[in-house]
Order: C-alpha cells, then sequence, then structure tokens
C-alpha cells in the first residue's frame, strides 16, 4: 500500500524501516523493553501506538553494526500487529523494520 505521494502506509508486510520515537524502559542490567512509540502519519499527524506485548528479543551484529531486535504485539488502526522493531545502537536510532503479520 502506497499512500498519494508513493510513501509506504503502516500496516504493509515488507521492510519498511519508518522511524519512531521510543518510550521504553531500561532495567538494572540494561536490558531495554520498549513500551510506546509515536510516528508521523503520511498525513502529518503525529500517532501514538501502545505495544501490548514484546514477544521476543534478540540481539544481531551486520558487519559492525549492533542492533537490537524486538518482535513486538500492538493494536494498529483497531487490528493487532506483530511487528519487527530494532533499535540501533550506535546511532541510537529505533525503527519498524517490518510487520510480520
Amino acid at each position: 500500500m502506497e499512500d498519494k505521494n508513493g510513501q509506504k502506509k503502516m500496516g504493509e508486510l515488507s521492510p519498511v524501516n519508518i522511524p519512531v520515537q521510543m518510550f521504553s524502559l531500561g532495567d538494572t542490567t540494561g536490558r531495554i523493553t520498549p513500551i510506546r512509540f509515536r510516528f508521523q502519519t503520511a498525513e502529518d499527524m503525529i500517532e501514538t501506538i501502545e505495544i501490548q506485548k514484546v514477544i521476543s528479543r534478540d540481539e544481531k551484529n551486520y558487519v559492525g553494526i549492533r542492533e537490537k531486535q524486538f518482535i513486538c504485539a500492538a493494536r494498529i488502526s483497531g487490528q493487532e500487529r506483530i511487528m519487527e522493531i530494532r533499535y540501533n545502537v550506535g546511532s541510537q536510532k529505533w525503527t519498524i523494520f517490518q510487520f510480520l503479520a
């Protein structure tokens, strides 16, 4: 799905790399837990999404780039969606990498 400007919309099943502002918690061991995020929609609105459940977490190293990977469930536009969210340790940026279901 694309909007009128040719940009991808939330909810696609392919890699989307949507940059988000993440609200997360860190415990005393340094373990990060994403809580909610917000992003700018194609209509220039800010939408906030609550993460209902962190299903899994992993750490990936791609050619010297360290990323933390989270598979999460959230309700978006009335539908429960499973998504892969990534945190780049070096740049400290969060993205929705792809929608899984």
